[in-house]
């Protein structure tokens, strides 16, 4: 059974046609010259090229090609639109209010929902009752509400009507466009409304508003989240549909641009600020670094006495004016500094009994919360008084929603809990099945990033409950390694591993897409820069910061590097590198293919390589990194070490690893 325009199956049967075959053409459109050649041409038409036909023709239309739309429709056989839509659809643009309704009245056996008539009728109504305020037919639009828009009060309001009549009150047109925020008859106001109305209308009838389009944008979106190596945020539209898109990852923070190493000792967690200016970075001998990233070359513009048994967390206030910090397991106090003047604000100190080692900013900024693994769960205000505790939860970590007051905490068994100070209700979201030492929550407060002893890095969907994905290649024991979210959209994950390496994967591969080698100790901590995409920051025990970014910042720093660096000061830093321990770095430079660059990452790791690139040590006098084509980075000398870090509970770090002495490293160029 079948209705006119429409078959039975729910296919489109364009203008009384079957298979494609023309019987009743449109007046608006030619009749083909040679039927038979049509006929034949049509018939090997499948259902998917119709389809595409149709909406290439409605492409043409919106650009205006009414003409090359004419001639696709005639050598395709078939009209590319419903024949009453057409009409329909010709009327509202013409504003032929009086002959649209009639056409309106004619598509009601094409309507899925045959009451949804009287909603389409009002639509253009208020269309017609607009058009006629603009002409000045104030006498004309007042019957028009009286008499035609008012009685269809099932589907507006008393006060829609009201609004509308309060149009009549503005004297001129630009009052009236600003007034109902209506472009006017001649500035786009009736395509408005045709895209209001297709809304009604099965797409076999009339074809949803610039679907091809939409259909171009899905398909380049879909490109974007598999490319491995896309993190930054464009336009869709700028991207060529000739290719598939794919970013080079020569476009990709995996160059080392920057060593510093002012820290004199294991460097365990680092944080930038929300406005991505600034990093503080905190290590084993418990001093704070605030590093300015403004300039081309980090510069150290305040360095802070914290907890003097070692820096565990940092946690910037939402404007960035503080800083907070916690110790490691021992440390019975959190302080609060200014971030601009390194002058303490506040301290919490209750008894030498709690231990604080985790902390978290609400999103208000006038409070915090701390935690540790002695059962302590303090909610506290700017001056350091505690507002509300929870006793007896033992906590490994803590994270703050972005936009509500819940807390969310891990604790020592192998839980993330969510916490609600107000109400005092508390609800489990994650179950591991090993302890959980660090997590961060995505920008959206929905995803939970975990890494877990022995297993690595999870990712767990918070609202859902569930395990999203495992991700494989990092070596995750008893130490605590901090990793981070990254990209525009947290499309990207990257962690620290006690093989001395960061791991950086797109969120939707289990397998890394780069490996930045460099340090020679474990990294205990990675942060991404939150507005500056292409900056990655890695902190280690061997004492050292890193900076990562781009291929062209690197070229751009070699550059800056040849233009400020005097031959006395080549001269010293050879002089300084031939007595000191030399590391070479050497990298592969590969296609931007994933494939490859898995590959040419696979061989690295096993042949014992290191990443090319340049290792940038800060220089003693000035403390700016220097670089200058291929470099061979010598770091000063050692000394044994066999401390713990942050959450090693009594696990003794391997007695051949060393903690770098106090003094900066030098770079030199050959």
């Amino acid at each position: 059974m079948q209705s006119d325009g429409v078959l039975s199956n729910g296919q489109a049967l364009l203008n009384g046609t079957a298979n494609g075959c023309d019987h009743h053409r449109s007046p608006g459109l030619h009749r083909p010259s040679n039927h038979n050649h049509i006929v034949k041409h049509c018939n090997r038409l499948t259902p998917v090229d119709a389809d595409t036909i149709r909406l290439i023709g409605q492409h043409l239309r919106e650009l205006g090609f009414h003409d090359t739309l004419e001639r696709l429709s005639e050598e395709a056989g078939f009209d590319l639109e419903n024949p009453k839509a057409a009409k329909f659809r010709a009327c509202v643009m013409a504003g032929n209010w009086h002959e649209a309704e009639i056409s309106l009245q004619d598509m009601i056996p094409l309507l899925a929902d045959p009451m949804s008539i009287e909603r389409m009728r009002l639509l253009l109504l208020k269309e017609k009752y607009m058009e006629l305020l603009e002409e000045g037919s104030t006498l004309d639009a007042l019957k028009c509400l009286r008499c035609e828009i008012a009685p269809l009060h099932l589907h507006h309001s008393d006060k829609e009507v009201h609004v509308l009549a309060s149009y009549m009150m503005y004297s001129t047109k630009e009052e009236l466009h600003r007034a109902a925020d209506w472009p006017g008859a001649q500035r786009g106001a009736r395509d408005r409304l045709m895209d209001q109305l297709q809304a009604f209308l099965p797409a076999s009838v009339m074809l949803p508003p610039m679907r091809l389009r939409h259909l171009l944008t899905q398909a380049c979106q879909l490109q974007v989240e598999r490319c491995p190596f896309h993190y930054l945020e464009q336009d869709a539209s700028n991207y060529s549909l000739l290719t598939d898109h794919i970013c080079s990852r020569k476009q990709f923070p995996s160059e080392p641009l920057h060593v510093l190493t002012d820290h004199g000792d294991e460097v365990w967690y680092l944080k930038f600020s929300h406005n991505g200016t600034r990093l503080a970075s905190g290590a084993r001998d418990g001093q704070i670094i605030i590093w300015s990233l403004a300039d081309s070359q980090p510069k150290k513009v305040r360095q802070i006495k914290g907890q003097s048994d070692g820096i565990a967390c940092l946690a910037w206030s939402p404007d960035d004016s503080l800083l907070l910090s916690c110790g490691r397991e021992d440390c019975s106090e959190a302080l609060v500094f200014n971030s601009e003047t390194g002058e303490m604000k506040c301290r919490v100190h209750n008894s030498p009994e709690e231990s604080l080692t985790c902390c978290a900013w609400h999103n208000d900024g006038k409070r915090f919360y701390l935690g540790g693994t002695r059962g302590q769960f303090l909610e506290c205000s700017l001056d350091g008084s505690v507002m509300a505790s929870w006793e007896g939860i033992r906590l490994q970590a803590i994270a703050t929603h972005p936009s509500s007051d819940v807390v969310y905490a891990a604790d020592t068994h192998n839980r993330i809990r969510q916490y609600n100070f107000r109400d005092k209700s508390s609800t489990t979201l994650v179950q591991e099945d090993c302890p959980i030492m660090s997590f961060t929550l995505s920008r959206n407060g929905q995803h939970a990033l975990l890494n877990v002893t022995g297993q690595g890095v999870h990712v767990w969907d918070l609202r859902d409950r569930c395990l999203v994905r495992r991700y494989q290649g990092i070596q995750q024991g008893l130490y605590t390694i901090h990793s981070t979210y990254g990209g525009t959209s947290d499309n990207f994950i990257a962690s620290g591993s006690e093989d001395n390496q960061v791991y950086v994967w797109h969120c939707r591969r289990e397998m890394p897409v780069v490996v930045l080698q460099g340090h020679t100790r474990p990294v205990n901590c990675v942060a991404w820069n939150p507005v500056t995409l292409d900056m990655i920051a890695s902190a280690s025990d061997d004492g050292s910061v890193r900076l990562w970014g781009t291929e062209e910042q690197l070229k751009r720093l070699q550059e800056y590097s040849k233009q400020h660096l005097s031959a006395d000061d080549e001269d010293k830093l050879k002089e300084a590198c031939a007595d000191t321990q030399v590391a070479a770095l050497i990298y592969v430079d590969q296609a931007s293919e994933l494939e490859a660059v898995d590959q040419s990452n696979s061989s690295l790791s096993s042949s014992g390589q290191l990443d090319d690139g340049i290792g940038l040590h800060q220089m003693e006098e000035s403390q700016m990194a220097v670089a200058s084509g291929p470099t061979i980075a010598a770091e000063s000398g050692t000394s044994s070490s066999g401390s713990l870090g942050p959450a090693d509970t009594g696990h003794q770090r391997e007695q051949d690893r060393t903690t770098p002495q106090t003094g900066s490293s030098v770079t030199t160029t050959v």
